[in-house]
């Protein structure tokens, strides 16, 4: 193995990468290797690329991400940082460079992508693949490498350096190519990304190829997930986990995993619309009168028998919430977790994360979304205390 505790060259393994589909880390990684590029990791001091902040707004967030993700590279005399992930090429190429200066911290890298790594070692008959792989095969390309960084060639130049391996061009390809539909798409609006999804699908299977191949985590989720939500049976395969087959290592199929936590994101997505939160709010009253302040449930009581009083603290309870839900949020916390675990199935070992991630995943959302769920949860409110208080 090359991997080294200091190299001049460093690879970024992204987060998707790192804890969903890892056949796209170790499959970089094992082709690095053979490639016979020495280079170094920062392992668990690694920390997001940084981009779902950006975009959300949380610029301090991303600002301290930026720091950090340099000062280690830096620290492990890296002078060349390679991504697997699109998203974290283009933060590293464009996005740090510009924050790097705002932050005044010096910043001398250059940035690749590892296909244009093993690209240039192909062309230089430094590297070739041992091992054919016979399959057709049509290439995705990402929105975050292709437009918006102009990497085209290296992928396809690694694709038809695999022995046996037939590679068929889609309709709308390189600038021209259609976005898959995933990041902010899938997230706001599942069935739009779905729409989207499947529009690149049908495209793949116009060629005939047995198999899509991408190099984006987040592109091969959504694909994933439209695949099985059309009834599509087209493998979506990464780029480093097919030309990994043809060093001879075949890496586990990611796929069950990927579903498998997409189901939970799913579930989460859905949970968070604000009827959704209205609805979860509605089973905690009797846990959160339970949890009020001896004097403001006894006023609560006391408007459940004055005639009219009801009425006059509706207009009133708007601006209570956003005191009351902070107050007694840590107080209900355990049946807020077991009312989200029966909307939401997960696996045992986020189960026993939620504890520790709920309460502060609450206390950033709560602000934000009680305006939205306000005026769903007050009429409920009231009518809870009218009729079961």
């Amino acid at each position: 193995a090359r991997l080294k505790p200091e190299a001049q060259i460093g690879y970024f393994a992204g987060c998707t990468a790192s804890f969903v589909e890892q056949d796209v880390a170790e499959g970089t990684a094992r082709l690095l290797n053979a490639a016979g590029v020495e280079f170094t990791y920062m392992g668990e001091d690694e920390a997001c690329c940084g981009l779902p902040m950006l975009v959300a707004g949380k610029w301090d967030t991303f600002a301290e991400i930026v720091r950090h993700n340099i000062e280690g590279m830096r620290a492990r005399g890296v002078r060349t940082v390679v991504t697997s992930c699109p998203a974290c090429w283009l933060s590293w190429h464009t996005y740090y460079k510009d924050w790097a200066q705002k932050l005044g911290l010096d910043y001398d890298f250059e940035v690749r992508h590892y296909s244009e790594v093993l690209a240039e070692r192909i062309r230089a008959g430094e590297f070739r693949f041992p091992n054919p792989v016979p399959l057709k095969v049509t290439w995705h390309d990402p929105c975050h490498m292709g437009r918006a960084g102009g990497i085209y060639e290296p992928p396809r130049e690694v694709l038809r350096a695999i022995p046996g391996l037939e590679l068929v061009e889609m309709e709308y390809n390189r600038e021209c190519a259609h976005c898959c539909g995933s990041v902010l798409t899938l997230v706001e609006n599942p069935d739009t990304g779905k729409v989207i999804g499947n529009v690149r699908l049908r495209e793949a299977e116009a060629t005939g190829a047995e198999a899509v191949v991408a190099s984006c985590p987040c592109c091969e989720v959504q694909l994933r997930v439209t695949a099985q939500k059309t009834g599509r049976d087209l493998p979506v395969i990464d780029l480093a986990h097919l030309a990994s087959r043809a060093l001879g290592v075949d890496m586990r199929d990611p796929t069950p995993y990927a579903m498998e936590a997409w189901g939970v994101f799913e579930a989460m997505i859905w949970l968070l619309k604000p009827e959704r939160m209205a609805d979860l709010f509605e089973e905690l009253f009797a846990p959160m009168f339970r949890a009020m302040p001896a004097p403001m449930l006894a006023m609560m009581r006391l408007a459940k028998r004055v005639p009219g009083m009801l009425g006059l603290m509706k207009p009133m309870m708007p601006l209570m919430m956003p005191v009351l839900v902070p107050m007694l949020m840590p107080k209900v916390m355990p049946d807020m977790l077991a009312a989200v675990a029966r909307r939401v199935p997960m696996p045992a070992h986020m189960q026993e994360q939620m504890p520790d991630l709920l309460p502060e995943a609450m206390k950033g959302l709560m602000p934000q979304m009680l305006p939205l769920i306000t005026p769903l949860v007050v009429p409920r409110m009231i009518r809870y205390i009218r009729e079961e208080l």
